[in-house]
């Protein structure tokens, strides 16, 4: 087991639950959303909701939480686990004590740690990417190779194999997988490195990010 898998297996309170809102043929459910209710937009799974708001919320009444990591993969175990994408979210914003991407998530879900459906956010800007929806920009070149990597047909949007979240809440004693204490955003690149060489084809990851 890589020092990744493993450091995933000993995690303590992370949650695997999966991203899309799927039929039993890996269908993604879909919505529209927009001024004009045009935009044609994948659905997160309710269960990815729940899980998203309790980490947080739960995080937020504890002065050592920093944030959370989240790693998007296929499989639902550490030992089968393959990394795709690798972000974080943290608990401060540039600005603001609490960052405006995970504020009152649950009544605002506006930004919903960089998973909402808007332009600009991850599902938004893949659901732009796979149905090229009228928008301010065309879609980017980053979730065309997320669009590629994770669907089989774009219309229906299919997806390959599953699509697991992992939800890592970070605090200030919790130690990345080279087992020493770090913040949320050197344990992102930590991660990201590590998953790189372990799965170069697969990483979305551009240079770190």
């Amino acid at each position: 087991m890589s020092d990744l898998h493993s450091w995933l297996t000993r995690f303590p309170e992370v949650r695997w639950v999966p991203l899309f809102d799927t039929d039993d043929t890996l269908v993604v459910r879909t919505h529209l959303r927009g001024p004009a209710r045009d935009r044609r937009i994948l659905t997160r799974a309710p269960s990815f909701d729940t899980a998203m708001i309790d980490v947080i919320e739960t995080g937020l009444q504890d002065e050592t939480w920093t944030g959370l990591l989240y790693l998007m993969g296929l499989g639902d175990t550490a030992q089968a686990f393959t990394p795709l994408y690798i972000g974080k979210t943290e608990r401060r914003g540039k600005t603001h004590a609490v960052s405006r991407n995970i504020a009152n998530i649950r009544r605002n879900p506006d930004k919903f740690a960089r998973w909402r459906y808007g332009l600009d956010y991850h599902l938004g800007d893949l659901s732009h990417a796979l149905f090229g929806f009228s928008a301010y920009r065309e879609p980017t070149k980053k979730y065309q190779r997320w669009a590629a990597a994770l669907f089989t047909t774009f219309d229906p949007p299919v997806l390959k194999a599953p699509v697991t979240m992992l939800l890592l809440p970070w605090y200030e004693h919790s130690r990345g997988p080279s087992g020493f204490l770090t913040s949320v955003a050197s344990a992102e690149k930590e991660v990201i490195a590590l998953a790189g060489a372990l799965h170069p084809d697969a990483l979305l990851n551009v240079d770190g990010r």
